[in-house]
């Protein structure tokens, strides 16, 4: 069983231009400071490709099938506060994840996405999404501009307690186009505290920012990390000393597999990174803990 617990539509509606503008140019920055020969163009050209071409994610499916990725889940980020001019209004966003669960009943769940600063409407809206259209689960982008633990967000983690459904929140930095002030592991603490019922996956955070996310998760019984990002970890050959900490830890039962498609689509394929990550982890997981991290443990996260 393989499930990919860290994916997003890939569509210019979903992941907007200025977000994927800001990782092109940090591309083309380092390009130049290593004097690559290189173009911007090129760079911004090739990243709207590959991010904005799916909406009904039929080549994610293929690529699933390709993998043997039985289901993945679908993360709404909800960026109409941080990119007001050209992100899509999150009600639209909602219906159209929940024509994909209709269309492809079993292959994906949803994340609702939300911005606590919303004036109105917010909460009875993922409350709906959850109640009436089976979202599974909540996700927080916190680089947007508030920390995963404003008491803004409370009522929301009181809704995901009372539907015993987990929180999803990105950790380390992201798009150079965004603030990285909120996206410390440690600024989950005080509401994973307050909401000991609600399990809080720290997405990018088994190898991203991971000494203090693997704190988080040893100590606190309901903080996960998602292993989403790890070619980063691969290139820099640390990898593998990384999960062995986390072996070491005794924490994964806590780690959880996702590529962030399509995010990481340039380090290759799904079939790519799902051989990638299973190859480099056999050195360090045995066979029952690979089947943890693959897919068992996110099944327990959704009582499946």
């Amino acid at each position: 069983m393989t499930i990919d617990c860290h994916t997003h539509i890939a569509s210019a509606r979903v992941i907007p231009a200025p977000f994927v503008k800001g990782i092109g140019d940090n591309i083309y920055a380092n390009a130049v400071a290593t004097q690559e020969n290189i173009k911007a163009e090129n760079i911004n050209m090739l990243l709207s490709r590959l991010m904005s071409f799916d909406e009904d994610c039929e080549l994610l499916l293929a690529e699933m099938d390709k993998a043997g990725i039985e289901k993945s889940v679908l993360l709404i980020v909800d960026f109409s506060i941080t990119f007001p001019d050209v992100a899509e209004d999150l009600e639209t966003l909602y219906a159209l994840h929940k024509r994909i669960l209709d269309r492809y009943p079993g292959r994906f769940e949803v994340f609702a996405g939300i911005d606590p600063r919303r004036k109105t409407g917010g909460l009875e809206l993922f409350e709906k999404s959850v109640r009436d259209w089976g979202f599974k689960g909540l996700k927080l982008y916190p680089p947007c501009g508030y920390s995963p633990s404003d008491e803004r967000l409370y009522p929301y983690y009181e809704i995901c307690a009372a539907y015993d459904i987990p929180v999803l929140l990105h950790t380390g930095p992201t798009s150079p186009s965004m603030s990285f002030a909120f996206s410390a592991p440690e600024l989950i603490n005080d509401a994973a505290h307050q909401f000991p019922t609600v399990n809080f996956i720290l997405a990018h955070a088994a190898f991203m920012m991971h000494e203090q996310a693997a704190i988080l998760a040893e100590y606190r019984p309901n903080i996960y990390l998602d292993v989403s990002g790890f070619t980063n970890a691969l290139r820099m050959e640390r990898f593998e000393t990384i999960l062995s900490e986390h072996k070491k830890r005794g924490i994964i039962h806590k780690i959880l597999f996702g590529t962030d498609w399509p995010i990481h689509k340039l380090s290759g394929s799904q079939q790519t990174l799902v051989e990638l990550f299973r190859n480099a982890a056999g050195n360090i997981l045995n066979e029952s803990e690979m089947k943890l991290v693959m897919g068992e443990n996110f099944n327990r996260l959704l009582k499946m």
